[in-house]
């Protein structure tokens, strides 16, 4: 064997215990006790031996509004790397003019010779006409199992609604999963217009711009025209209680509906809007919630409302981050890849609000499975790539900026502090990262060709 880590614990979404893990040809070749010699052994007692993360939700290197993201392919994978996560899915965004298949290779141009870890890619769907349904056919044969739609201006879903659910209705008949951002375009703009004549159009009330309600609407109107199509949808990031009805009410249905929610909901709260430094930093869609809805989403995660954790990830400078002042044109996202796993773990873990093995399971497990990566990716088995991290459950670690990967100038959690850290990351059996030492080369990380979606 290439490689034994020896007397880890492992833990999977499904058991938890100690072993060693003998490496073969980037793949789990046998897990037990005492295994015989290896070209290499580390012994890992003492440690967490857990999957590597699947982020299934990643804006990498990518234009919006106007803008560049200051990452690309090579520091949010490495930023990923160090975190623990060796598996992400990219939104790919096609340009004007550009046909789904043409954005696809466009994107895998950008990320070939880049990432360090492994890829898959996501098209986005925009006013969907007959080419791009016959497209869509085309790209699931190609292993791109699923597609994004957003109820937003962005998307100009209003506009091209019935499209969009003959677009849901061909994904669910290839086999496919449609994701969907769930804002209700129409609550956004009619509240907008109103703060903007009430002198309440700065940051300081960009979450009254897009409020609960207007998320809660769109996820109710995602899941009943997915039932009109006849389609299994996954709903991302999404951040209130309202949303975690919807879900509910759709699968007392007997829909197939999947929900995912995003670090920033599960820490930070719309407080933050008040800060004296650069409230800016907190943007994102949907906005920051009332400090209660944090505890709502942790238990939304433990009792399987909610299946999966994933950042949105997208890395902007600060000077970015400050271009726009009004609550319709500022610009959304943040880095989030280097540290989703350890705050997940020591805010989920260490304050008994998730058990180890539901921690796995949310943030490796799931997507896996739902993303049609199972069990390539998001376990530790027989046969599986030997995606996996060696974690430190007793590391203390204080959030900074200066220790962070990311081309972005500032940090989103600066000065939190966490218990438990990623200590080596592993992908298809090779050491990535060591000690916080970035040890892989640009362009070895493989795009990965998905299989059609399953059922969790």
């Amino acid at each position: 064997m290439d490689l034994i880590l020896r007397n880890g614990t492992v833990v999977t979404h499904a058991e938890e215990f100690i072993a060693d893990i003998g490496i073969e040809g980037g793949r789990i070749k046998q897990i037990g006790q005492e295994l015989g010699a290896s070209a290499k052994e580390i012994d890992v007692g003492g440690k967490y031996v857990f999957p590597g993360g699947v982020d299934a939700h990643t804006h990498v290197d990518f234009e919006l509004m106007g803008k560049r993201t200051i990452d690309d392919f090579h520091s949010s994978t490495v930023q990923a790397a160090c975190g623990g996560v060796t598996t992400v899915i990219d939104y790919v965004f096609p340009a004007p003019g550009e046909t789904l298949m043409q954005a696809v290779e466009s994107w895998n141009a950008k990320a070939k010779d880049k990432t360090v870890i492994d890829y898959g890619l996501h098209p986005t769907l925009f006013k969907p006409d007959d080419q791009m349904l016959q497209e869509m056919g085309d790209l699931v044969a190609e292993g791109h199992t699923s597609f994004k739609i957003f109820m937003t201006e962005l998307g100009e879903f209003d506009q091209f609604a019935p499209q969009y659910v003959e677009a849901m209705n061909m994904a669910g008949k290839l086999g496919a999963l449609t994701n969907i951002h769930c804002e209700d375009q129409c609550c956004i703009s009619y509240i907008t217009k109103q703060l903007e004549a009430a002198g309440k159009s700065n940051v300081k009330h960009f979450p009254d711009s897009r409020p609960r309600i207007s998320e809660g609407l769109a996820a109710h109107r995602a899941c009943a025209l997915a039932r009109i199509a006849d389609a299994p949808v996954y709903l991302v990031h999404l951040s209130c209680e309202e949303s975690m009805d919807e879900l509910n009410d759709a699968r007392a249905k007997g829909q197939t509906v999947y929900g995912e929610t995003r670090p920033i909901y599960l820490h930070l709260d719309r407080e933050r809007f008040n800060s004296k430094t650069d409230p800016e930093r907190y943007v994102g869609w949907p906005p920051l919630r009332e400090a209660d809805q944090m505890e709502v989403l942790w238990q939304a995660l433990d009792s399987a409302v909610l299946q999966t954790v994933a950042t949105d990830h997208v890395g902007w400078s600060m000077e970015q981050k400050l271009e726009e002042s009004a609550v319709d044109t500022l610009q959304p996202g943040m880095s989030n890849l280097e540290t989703v796993m350890p705050m997940l773990y020591s805010e989920g873990i260490g304050k008994g609000r998730l058990t180890r093995k539901r921690f796995v399971e949310v943030i490796s497990t799931n997507p896996a499975k739902i993303f049609g990566l199972y069990p390539q990716k998001g376990t530790i088995a027989i046969g599986s790539d030997a995606d996996m991290v060696v974690f430190d459950p007793n590391k203390e670690v204080t959030i900074s900026h200066e220790n962070m990967h990311s081309n972005q100038d500032w940090e989103l959690h600066e000065g939190f502090q966490v218990t438990g850290w990623p200590e080596m990351t592993l992908s298809r059996g090779e050491i990535i990262v060591e000690n916080g030492k970035v040890l892989a080369q640009p362009g070895r990380g493989k795009m990965l060709r998905r299989r059609k979606f399953g059922q969790l």
